[in-house]
């Protein structure tokens, strides 16, 4: 097995290291220095890139390191092309349907709640509500939807086919 080919490996990749970068950078200083339209695109199509390569790898690392059994080649792209649906679905569905909107704001509430409970215990006051997150629903943000299928590039693990090698005759 190459290095490429370890479970987990995209997380490490270029692209989603900068997929990553730029979430990170985006949401806690972008937004915040020159709110706008733009700086909202730039979220959903980095989430969009890292969500399925994430979830993908979480598998991938599960199946090798606790179940010892890694996927094949076939095995772990079946797994990717699931991962990237999902991520689809989880962003899509919130921005056309508003029972999923309330479900992702909840959710992202409830999975930011520990680290404000620990906040808040360091900080000696008081335990936190779970608080929904804003979110706005917004069609353009499906525009990012493509990202997937830069998720499932970096993801794949199935054979390149081989470039085709011309020699100069002699």
């Amino acid at each position: 097995m190459t290095r490429s080919q370890a479970p987990g490996a995209a997380l490490v990749h270029p692209v989603t290291l900068t997929a990553l970068f730029t979430l990170a950078l985006n949401d806690h200083v972008l937004k915040r220095v020159c709110p706008g339209w733009w700086t909202g695109k730039l979220s959903d199509f980095a989430g969009v890139v890292v969500l399925p390569v994430f979830t993908h790898a979480m598998l991938e690392l599960a199946a090798a390191r606790i179940w010892k059994k890694p996927f094949d080649v076939a095995t772990g792209d079946r797994w990717l092309t699931a991962c990237v649906a999902a991520s689809w679905l989880a962003f899509a569905l919130p921005e056309v349907w508003y029972p999923a909107e309330l479900w992702f704001r909840y959710g992202l509430g409830a999975a930011q709640w520990p680290f404000r409970a620990l906040a808040a215990v360091l900080s000696d006051q008081a335990l936190p509500k779970v608080r929904p997150v804003h979110a706005t629903a917004d069609v353009t943000d499906l525009l990012a939807l493509p990202m997937g299928l830069l998720a499932f590039a970096v993801g794949r693990r199935a054979p390149r086919p081989l470039e085709r090698r011309v020699t100069p005759a002699a």
